[in-house]
C-alpha cells in the first residue's frame, strides 16, 4: 500500500525495521544521531544512516499525520513506513476496502492514512 506526501509516494512495508527515506526534503525537526545504522534491502543494495526526524503528512481536509524518528538514508530511492514500527507504538494497521488506516489500541482514533 502506497500513500502520499508532498508529491512522493510512501510504502507501507510489512519487513522494514524502520521508517525510512532519501528525500530530506521531506523531514522536518531534523536531527543529527550516532545511529550507525546499516540498511540492506533484498535487491542486495545496501546503505547507512546516521540522522533522524520527522515527517508530517499533510492530509485533505483532516488533521496532519506525524511519523517520528523517520531515518534519513542518502541515496535511498523509497520511502517507507515500518508496520512494525506502528504495531510497536500501539497503532493497528488495518487493510479494508482498499484504504489502510491507523487505529491508536489504547486511544481508540482511527486515521486513514492511504489508499
Amino acid at each position: 500500500m502506497a500513500n502520499t506526501v508532498m508529491g512522493s509516494v510512501w510504502y507501507l512495508d510489512s519487513s522494514a525495521l524502520f521508517h525510512v527515506t532519501g528525500n530530506r526534503d521531506l523531514l522536518s525537526d531534523f536531527e543529527e544521531k550516532y545511529l550507525k545504522e546499516n540498511i540492506e534491502f533484498e535487491d542486495d543494495e545496501r546503505y547507512s544512516s546516521t540522522r533522524i526526524s520527522t515527517v508530517t503528512f499533510q492530509r485533505e481536509s483532516i488533521s496532519p499525520l506525524r511519523i517520528i524518528d523517520v531515518m534519513y538514508v542518502l541515496g535511498l530511492k523509497k520511502n517507507l513506513v515500518a508496520v512494525m514500527v506502528l504495531d510497536y507504538c500501539g497503532y493497528d494497521v488495518i487493510f479494508s476496502k482498499g484504504m489502510v488506516f491507523l487505529r491508536h489500541i489504547a486511544m481508540g482514533q482511527v486515521k486513514q492514512i492511504g489508499v
